[in-house]
Order: structure tokens, then C-alpha cells, then sequence
């Protein structure tokens, strides 16, 4: 779908930029049954040339690894690899970041979220400084990440685009992180609280009555809880729409478990219009051992109910070989329709060798 095609169908309504059905249920007939077991992997790097890449390609291939979660978000390095990635057997996926984006904050001040401190994520961006995260609410700004997404959905040969940061800044974060930042995060501080700008407030209102920034506690008010859900779910539907209408499928990673979504970072993820999700079972940031990532991936299945599969994130820098097996077998046992390892980079030789391994004992 090009340019033009992408603008006729928000003209006539076909993508629905307002707030839409957040209903859940797959869209275009996509199912399980479409999905079968699959293991994929983030990647990062530079794909300026794709000679290094191929040898690469093919030991993923033959360690068990069916797709790669390209973070490319140009067209023209997205359409070097697909090739390169389709020789050795391997389907290719467009990894981006959705509302973490720099670069428009002198342009469109006004597009990043801000905290319930008054202060934006343009100018005061939360932990680090590559967090400036653009508000959901507002409608430029879903139509400028959505003109993003068409343009990758048109590129021939691409099997999903796969969104990543998909989510407010974490009002709290996971606790391993807390002596990092030097933190502690028992309740939601005003300063990781988002979003509080004038659009939210008067969206908000309009709906309720009531303004975000005078509720007694607006941490546990259930009204301005489930609006930015909503708010972050709308956005996804309707990148759903646009990919779907382009014939290719969506994906996104998300945080572990449905709990866990909602309460650090806004994401009800099981309501979403998707054809797969991937959490991020990253055991040691929540202090858990090897063997949660079998209960986090049995909640997250049965929250989906069969509607769409679930490929379980695995954090190779925190699971050495053995513990790479472990956590496949977890993650299977689980539910999990395969895993997702991050990233490329991670993994050793040994890596490799268990996790082939933990393909053929599983029976894959």
C-alpha cells in the first residue's frame, strides 16, 4: 500500500483515526492455526552491507531460528535484507520503536507525553535520555506513526511489522532496575506518571467530567486507568488496520504478563488486534528464577484464550547455556507457540549448541 493508497482509505473512513472499536478478536481471519511453532530473534546492527549477515542467517537457521526481528525502519536496508534473510530460510520483520521517537521535539513540542509534574519527555525525558515518548491521544501523532508503518507494510516480502515500545514511559519499573536509577518505586511517582497533557486532560474530561490533574489519587482511579489503556490500545488497532490492509501481519512486544503491562506501563495487551505477541520474560529484572518464565508465559496464554499465539522473550545475557534450555522448556510448557531470543548479539557458541539442542528434545 503506498502513500496515496494509505491517505484514500483514512479519507473514507476505512482506518478509523477516532477512537474506534477496542474490541478484541483477530482481524482478516488470522488465527493460530496460521502460526505454527516458530522462534525468532531480535537483531540489531548495521546492514549497510549484508555479506557479514549471511553466514550469520544461516547458523540461526540451522541452531532452530525461524525469523529475525530486523531493527530497521527504512525501506530501502529493510528491502536488503529480506533477501539475504529469505536465502537462508528465515523470515524478515520490521522492529520498531512506536512512541519512543526523537527528532520532532523542536518541530512538535507539543506530541510528547508529560508527567503529572507539568513536565514533557521533549524537555525532561524520564530515566535516560533517549526516552521521549509521544503522547497516544493525539491524532497527528498516530497519523504520523501510521504513514511510518504503511510505508514498511508495502515493502514486498516483509512479514510483519513488529512493534516495540508500544506503551507509556514505565510509571514504575521492574525491580532489578530500582538500584540502578538509584529509585525506589513501592508507589507511582508524579514524575513517571504519564500522560498529563492538554489533550489527554480534555479528552478525559469529555468522557468523565472530571480533569486527571485534580483527582484525589489519579494512581488508583479506575476511569483514568482504563483511558489510557484504551489510549494506548486505539493506537495499535489502528496500526493493526493499516498493516492488515496491506496483507501483512503485526506483532509486538510487550511487557511479561497482562498484569505486569497494565500496572508499569499502561499496556492491556491481551485486547489487542495483533496475529502474535512476545513478551518479554525477562526473568532477572523482575528477580525471579529461570522457571517463572513458565507461569509468565501460562498467564499470558490464557489471558489471549487461543486468539492469537504467544512467542515467550528470553534475555540471553541473564541465561547461560544450560539455563537458555531451561527457559525454552519453560516457555513451552508455558504454552508458548516458541521463543524470542534477545538479541543477536548475546548469544555464544554454547548458546547456540543448547538451544539447538532444546529444539530437538522439545520434538521441533
Amino acid at each position: 500500500m503506498n502513500r496515496k493508497q494509505f491517505l484514500q482509505l483514512l479519507s473514507t473512513g476505512t482506518i478509523a483515526l477516532g477512537a474506534g472499536s477496542l474490541s478484541a478478536g483477530p482481524l482478516y481471519g488470522y488465527s493460530t492455526a496460521r502460526w505454527p511453532r516458530k522462534n525468532w530473534v531480535w537483531v540489531n546492527g548495521d546492514f549497510s552491507s549484508m555479506e557479514p549477515w549471511r553466514a550469520r542467517f544461516d547458523d540461526w537457521r540451522a541452531a532452530g531460528i525461524d525469523a529475525i526481528l530486523a531493527h530497521a525502519g527504512e525501506v530501502k536496508t529493510l528491502e536488503r535484507i529480506i533477501p539475504a534473510a529469505r536465502a537462508a530460510g528465515l523470515e524478515t520483520h520490521a522492529w520498531i520503536r512506536t512512541m519512543m521517537r526523537r527528532g520532532m521535539e523542536e518541530e512538535h513540542p507539543e506530541w510528547y507525553a508529560v508527567n503529572r509534574k507539568g513536565e514533557s519527555t521533549a524537555t525532561h525525558p524520564p530515566y535516560v535520555d533517549y526516552y521521549r515518548f509521544l503522547c497516544p491521544s493525539r491524532e497527528p501523532v498516530r497519523r504520523h506513526i501510521a504513514e511510518h508503518v504503511a510505508r514498511l507494510a508495502a515493502i514486498d516480502g516483509l512479514s510483519s511489522v513488529h512493534l516495540d515500545y508500544i506503551r507509556y514511559p514505565d510509571v514504575i519499573l521492574p525491580r532489578d532496575l530500582w538500584e540502578q536509577y538509584d529509585l525506589v518505586q513501592d508507589r507511582e511517582h508524579p514524575q513517571f506518571d504519564y500522560c498529563y497533557c492538554d489533550e489527554c486532560r480534555r479528552q478525559f474530561n469529555e468522557q468523565t467530567g472530571a480533569d486527571p490533574t485534580t483527582l484525589a489519587d489519579p494512581p488508583t482511579n479506575a476511569a483514568w486507568l482504563q483511558f489510557r489503556y484504551d489510549s494506548i490500545t486505539r493506537v495499535v488497532n489502528e496500526l493493526a488496520e493499516v498493516v492488515h490492509s496491506a496483507d501483512k501481519r503485526v506483532t509486538a512486544a510487550v511487557f511479561p504478563t497482562p498484569d505486569i503491562a497494565r500496572s508499569l506501563v499502561r499496556q492491556d495487551w491481551a485486547r489487542w488486534n495483533v496475529d502474535a505477541l512476545l513478551p518479554m520474560l525477562y526473568h532477572s529484572f523482575y528477580r525471579e528464577p529461570v522457571d517463572w518464565i513458565e507461569e509468565g508465559t501460562r498467564q499470558g496464554v490464557a489471558a489471549l484464550d487461543g486468539r492469537i499465539p504467544l512467542y515467550a522473550g528470553l534475555y540471553i545475557p541473564e541465561l547461560d547455556p544450560d539455563e537458555l534450555a531451561q527457559a525454552v522448556r519453560a516457555a513451552l510448557a508455558g504454552g508458548a507457540s516458541g521463543v524470542a531470543l534477545f538479541e543477536s548479539k548475546a548469544p555464544t557458541e554454547a548458546h547456540w549448541q543448547a538451544f539447538a539442542r532444546a529444539q530437538t528434545a522439545a520434538g521441533v
